[in-house]
């Protein structure tokens, strides 16, 4: 796989998907694919018709953002990062699944057909030794359990792996948009199926540890991600006693000790979006009642960094291309410790070019986490 990266900050719509182009050593026919990244400054409609334009052969992928990274700019914001992949080996296949939180269910057959038309037997067991799935998902409609759970009754099998993340809106919280060849909506998801003679990888990073303390979320409402009391006490109140702080500093504790889900030697992080004027507990992520909940503690971000991309270089030696989906609360995380050039410096010193973006939740196979790093690495 070849990985050409481009980048972006003009403004104006025309002159910027210019500038990306030109930034490529090949024409737009080249390329089989096309993943771009874009800050919602830009108007997202309008951006995907322009680029799909340009990339009238490809596969046409797009997700706003909550901030833009690459090897070129680091973590950016207000920019367009656009992934143009080359591979004679690898053959790709996009969906888009429009008003995913109203008609979850209606497109079985299409993502089957779209599956099917690049070789991927979604009833064969071991369908998953050379294809995955990208996900790219509205982030503001809490529905990414439910397409991943939908893609999973559909793939029969359980080791098929998908690697995405949830569209953002740099924090506006307003309306978020994923495309598809040019046609974009702000209550879908887009998957792009990846047929592969190639080496992958999905990686996930973790920048937190067990700290011993669990918790039981004994009265919550799923569908809200609203915890209403955690063993059996006011959240607000009970999070606090665990911590050994006051209940004034909560908000400022919820960034370096969220919940986590753990699964033997996995874990998977439950950010917590903040803590109500009643004291119940706004969380990202889907909650479940009477569920058992671990409350991290942060590990050295950077050192984890070094040796996740050490594991990544083990599997796949000589990646051609390397795509990363970060949780936004990692990104504000990194910034608020002055570390988002030194994570940038670790990328750069292990892959040869990288892009990605700042996202509302990351798809890891059958589970939707936050605070995440996933990482897709393909050999050249």
């Amino acid at each position: 796989m070849k990985q050409e990266v481009a980048y972006t900050s003009l403004q104006d719509i025309e002159k910027a998907v210019d500038e990306l182009c030109s930034q490529l050593n090949s024409s737009p026919a080249h390329y089989n694919a096309v993943i771009f990244f874009a800050s919602s400054s830009y108007n997202f409609e309008e951006l995907s018709s322009l680029i799909k334009a340009r990339f009238t052969g490809a596969e046409v992928i797009g997700s706003s953002t909550a901030g833009e990274i690459s090897s070129k700019a680091g973590f950016s914001k207000k920019a367009i990062v656009l992934n143009a992949l080359y591979d004679t080996r690898t053959r790709f296949k996009g969906i888009l699944l429009d008003n995913i939180d109203m008609f979850p269910i209606v497109q079985c057959a299409d993502i089957e057909k779209a599956a099917s038309s690049i070789g991927i037997s979604v009833n064969s067991n071991t369908c998953g030794r050379n294809a995955f799935a990208i996900s790219l998902i509205c982030g503001l409609l809490n529905s990414e359990e439910i397409i991943l759970s939908q893609l999973y009754s559909i793939i029969k099998d359980p080791d098929f792996l998908i690697a995405g993340g949830s569209a953002g809106d740099d924090l506006q919280f307003a309306a978020t948009y994923v495309s598809y060849n040019g046609k974009t909506s702000s209550h879908g998801a887009v998957l792009l199926f990846v047929q592969t003679q190639n080496k992958f990888e999905i990686y996930k990073e973790n920048i937190f540890q067990k700290s011993g303390k669990s918790v039981r979320l004994t009265s919550v409402r799923p569908e809200e991600h609203l915890v209403l009391s955690i063993d059996n006490q006011n959240p607000r109140r009970r999070y606090a006693q665990i911590l050994g702080i006051s209940e004034n500093n909560v908000d400022k504790a919820i960034l370096d000790h969220p919940f986590g889900r753990v699964f033997g030697d996995n874990i998977f992080i439950a950010s917590l979006v903040k803590f109500n004027r009643d004291g119940s507990l706004s969380m990202y992520a889907r909650v479940l009642q009477d569920s058992m909940q671990e409350i991290l503690e942060p590990l050295d971000a950077i050192s984890i960094s070094e040796q996740s991309c050490r594991n990544i270089l083990q599997k796949i030696p000589q990646p051609g291309c390397i795509i990363l989906f970060n949780c936004i609360l990692r990104t504000i995380g990194f910034m608020s410790k002055n570390q988002q050039s030194a994570i940038n410096d670790v990328w750069k010193r292990y892959f040869p070019t990288y892009s990605g973006f700042s996202t509302y939740g990351e798809q890891f196979g059958h589970i939707n986490s936050n605070q995440t790093l996933v990482v897709l690495a393909m050999e050249e």
